[in-house]
């Protein structure tokens, strides 16, 4: 197993190196060890900020990613963490489509105004809500 200084471990993984920093104080990421102060990883590294990158494109907190990492229990098979965290946030994005659906048709009603002032909008706003 081979040892990388942070900056080989950027080239290879395509993130900067304060980004690399940053997933160790949010305790995603840890060096093997530290020679002389600096921080050495090993190969897992590169394969572990791939599925950082990878849950985060899929829309995942970082929150979210420390409990895919380490919030199951001992031996929970990956797919099975996966499963358990992909049908939450299914869930909250169905209903942040639901949500931003809600809003375009508000926005389209917005739209057609032909309010002189605010005030009638309020009026006819709290008319409808009745």
């Amino acid at each position: 197993m081979s040892e990388l200084r942070i900056g080989e471990v950027a080239l290879r993984s395509g993130l900067n190196a304060s980004a690399i920093r940053y997933y160790e104080e949010c305790k995603l990421i840890a060096p093997s060890r530290r020679i002389g102060g600096k921080r050495v990883y090993d190969d897992d590294a590169v394969e572990r900020l791939a599925l950082i990158e990878f849950a985060k494109s899929a829309g995942f907190t970082l929150a979210e990613i420390r409990r895919l990492i380490g919030g199951f229990r001992e031996g929970t098979a990956a797919a099975e963490r996966w499963r358990t965290l992909a049908k939450a946030k299914l869930a909250a994005l169905d209903e942040a489509a639901r949500r931003i659906e809600a809003m375009r048709a508000i926005l389209r009603h917005a739209l057609r105004c032909g309010c002189l002032d605010l005030a009638e909008c309020g009026k006819r706003i709290a008319a409808a809500r009745r």
